[in-house]
C-alpha cells in the first residue's frame, strides 16, 4: 500500500473525503447548474435548491458509510491504487443510484434507469475534481513525510513488499513494534511525535534479518519490538508475560517464554 493511499484511508482522510466531496457537489450544482443537473433537479424553479440540498444529504450519508467501510478494510488489507480507484467509482455509482431513486419518487415523469444513467455521468464528471485534488494533496503530503532523516543510509530500515518494491523507509529508533497478521505486517512507528501504522504485504521471515540488524527484538512469533519503547514487563491476568509500551493506546505485546531472557537482558 503506498503511503498516499495509506493516508487517504486513514481517519483524517476518511473525514475529509466524507465532507469535501458532498460540499463540492452541492456548490457546483447550485452555482454552475452543470450538464443536465438543472433539468433533473428542477421540476419547477422553486424546487431546484431544495432538491440540490437533498441530493447533497444523500451523497454525504453515502460517502460517510462507504468511507467508513474503506477505513475498516484498510486496517486489515493492503489496497492498491487500482483497487482504490474501483472503490471510488463504486461509491460514486451508489450515490448516483440513491439520488436517482429520490428523483424518481418525486416525479412520475422520470424513468429510473434513464435518470440513473444521467445521474452517474453527471456525478462522475463533478466528483473527479475533488477526488483528484484530494489525491494530489495526500500524495504531496506523503512525499513530504518521506523525506529521509538526516542520518546515513545504512542506519535506516527499508521495508520492501513481497514484490521487492520499496514501500517505507524509516529510522529504526522510530519503530515501536511490528505485528504479523496473515500475509501482512503492521508497522507501528512514531512520526513527528504522532503514532502511525503502515500495513505492508510481507512476512516476518522476510523482515527478520533486517529488523534484528537494526536493534529490534523478536518477542513472539508474531511480534518484533523496540526495547526502548517498553515501559514494563509483567504477567497479565491469565498468567502470560506481556510488555506494556510507554506510548498510550496500544495493546499489550505478548512475550513468548523462549524470548523472555533476551527481553529481560535488554531492559
Amino acid at each position: 500500500m503506498s503511503k498516499a493511499i495509506n493516508n487517504i484511508i486513514s481517519g483524517a482522510g476518511t473525514i475529509m473525503h466524507s465532507l469535501v466531496i458532498p460540499f463540492f457537489v452541492l456548490i457546483f450544482i447550485i452555482y454552475y447548474k452543470p450538464f443536465v443537473a438543472y433539468e433533473l433537479l428542477s421540476m419547477d424553479n422553486a424546487t431546484f435548491p431544495f432538491n440540490a440540498t437533498i441530493l447533497f444529504s444523500i451523497v454525504l450519508v453515502t460517502l460517510s458509510i462507504t468511507r467508513g467501510w474503506l477505513y475498516l478494510v484498510g486496517k486489515y488489507r493492503e489496497l492498491s491504487a487500482a483497487a482504490y480507484l474501483m472503490w471510488a467509482l463504486a461509491e460514486t455509482l451508489i450515490a448516483a443510484l440513491f439520488c436517482s431513486l429520490y428523483l424518481v419518487l418525486m416525479s412520475d415523469e422520470l424513468s429510473f434507469f434513464e435518470t440513473a444513467g444521467k445521474a452517474f455521468v453527471n456525478m462522475l464528471a463533478m466528483v473527479v475534481y475533488p477526488y483528484g485534488f484530494l489525491w494530489l494533496g495526500f500524495e504531496l503530503y506523503a512525499r513530504r513525510d518521506d523525506e529521509p532523516a538526516q542520518v546515513a543510509d545504512n542506519t535506516l530500515i527499508r521495508f520492501y513488499d513481497e514484490y521487492k518494491k520499496l514501500r517505507l523507509v524509516i529510522a529504526p529508533e522510530a519503530v515501536m513494534f511490528i505485528k504479523s497478521e496473515d500475509n501482512y505486517v503492521q508497522i507501528h512507528y512514531l512520526d513527528r511525535n504522532r503514532t502511525r501504522k503502515f500495513i505492508l504485504r510481507s512476512s516476518m521471515r522476510a523482515l527478520e534479518e533486517d529488523l534484528s540488524r537494526h536493534g529490534l527484538v523478536r518477542c513472539h512469533r508474531s511480534y518484533f519490538i523496540n526495547p526502548s519503547f517498553i515501559k514494563i514487563v509483567h504477567r497479565d491476568s491469565s498468567g502470560l508475560i506481556v510488555a506494556e509500551l510507554n506510548q498510550d493506546g496500544f495493546e499489550s505485546i505478548p512475550i513468548s517464554r523462549k524470548y523472555q531472557d533476551e527481553i529481560s537482558r535488554l531492559l
